[in-house]
C-alpha cells in the first residue's frame, strides 16, 4: 500500500498543502472548509507530544464531522444495500468505519508529512446539493495526480461520501469486492469479513 492511496483514502481527514493556494475570499465554501481541515489535522499530525494512537483518535474524532460513513457505505455496496436490515447496515457501517481506520490511518499520516496538495479553481455542480470539489496531489517522488472530493452541504458542513483519484472511484474499487463477497457469503457473511478486516486495500492506484 502506497502513502500515496492512504492519504487519499482519508482525505479529507488527512491533507497537506504546503502550495500557495488563493485567497480564501475567492473560493467556494467547501474549499474553504477543505482548507480548514488541512489546517486542523497538520496541527494534530505534527503535534510532538503526542503519540500516534492519539493522533489517530483525535484525527477520526474530527472526521467524524465531515464524512458521511452512512453513505459511503451505501455506495460502495451498491443495490445489494437494499437487502440489508436496518441492524446489518448499522453493523456493517461501524466494521466498515474501523476497517479503514486500521488499514489507513498510519499510512495516512506519514503520507500528510511527504505529499503536497493545492486546491484548483475546478468545480462541478452536479446538482441535487452535490458538488465535486478538486486538487492537485504532488507525491514525495515529484507523481502529480487529479482528487475530485465529492461532497453534499448538511445544513453548515459539507459531507464527504466519495473520493475520485484520476477518475477511479473509491467507492466503486470496494462495490467489486462486495458484490462478490455478499455472492460468495452472504450480508452477515460479508460483515463478519469487514469486521474482521479481511478486505483488500483499495490500492489498484499505484504511485508510479
Amino acid at each position: 500500500m502506497n502513502n500515496l492511496t492512504a492519504v487519499l483514502l482519508a482525505a479529507p481527514i488527512a491533507i497537506a498543502t504546503p502550495y500557495a493556494v488563493a485567497a480564501q475570499a475567492k473560493l467556494h465554501p467547501a474549499q474553504i472548509q477543505l482548507q480548514q481541515n488541512i489546517e486542523s489535522v497538520l496541527k494534530v499530525a505534527r503535534d510532538k507530544n503526542l503519540s500516534e494512537q492519539q493522533k489517530i483518535r483525535q484525527i477520526e474524532n474530527y472526521a467524524d464531522n465531515y464524512l458521511d460513513y452512512q453513505r459511503i457505505a451505501a455506495l460502495a455496496v451498491g443495490l445489494p444495500w437494499r437487502q440489508f436490515t436496518p441492524k446489518q447496515k448499522t453493523d456493517f457501517i461501524a466494521a466498515f468505519k474501523e476497517m479503514m481506520i486500521a488499514m489507513y490511518s498510519r499510512s495516512a499520516l506519514l503520507g500528510a508529512s511527504s505529499a503536497q496538495f493545492k486546491m484548483l479553481p475546478k468545480l462541478v455542480d452536479n446538482g441535487r446539493n452535490r458538488i465535486d470539489v478538486f486538487t492537485e496531489v504532488q507525491t514525495q517522488n515529484g507523481n502529480k495526480y487529479e482528487v475530485s472530493y465529492q461532497l453534499y452541504k448538511n445544513g453548515s458542513v459539507y459531507k464527504l461520501y466519495n473520493i475520485r483519484v484520476d477518475g477511479v472511484s473509491m467507492v466503486t474499487v470496494y462495490r467489486n469486492q462486495f458484490n462478490d463477497l455478499i455472492k460468495q457469503k452472504g450480508i452477515d457473511g460479508t460483515i463478519s469479513t469487514v469486521r474482521a478486516k479481511g478486505l483488500k486495500k483499495a490500492d489498484s492506484i499505484k504511485d508510479k
